[in-house]
């Protein structure tokens, strides 16, 4: 499910290329949620999840304590009339 089929594998191209270049899925899991010292990550899912606005391409990871999802780019959101970006996450 994405908005095409080249743009899906233009954006799972652009997932693998990230993590890679920072340290794998786990390294990004523990950067991105908050863990505890005994928590491991044995799956992550590559995954649209699906919201009012239209799907979003992420991560879901299943840990040893959660469910979460991260999206792979940040999405822009209105403060006022100030435009800011952040990523979209699921805990």
């Amino acid at each position: 499910m994405g908005p095409s089929i080249a743009d899906a594998a233009v954006g799972r191209i652009a997932q693998g290329t990230k993590v890679l270049a920072e340290g794998g899925y786990d390294k990004i899991f523990v950067i991105t949620f908050q863990t505890i010292p005994e928590e491991r990550l044995p799956k992550s899912y590559a995954c649209y999840l699906s919201t009012s606005a239209g799907p979003v391409m992420g991560l879901l990871y299943v840990s040893t304590a959660k469910l979460v999802f991260c999206s792979d780019t940040p999405l822009p959101y209105k403060v006022g009339e100030e435009k800011k970006w952040s990523y979209f996450k699921v805990r």
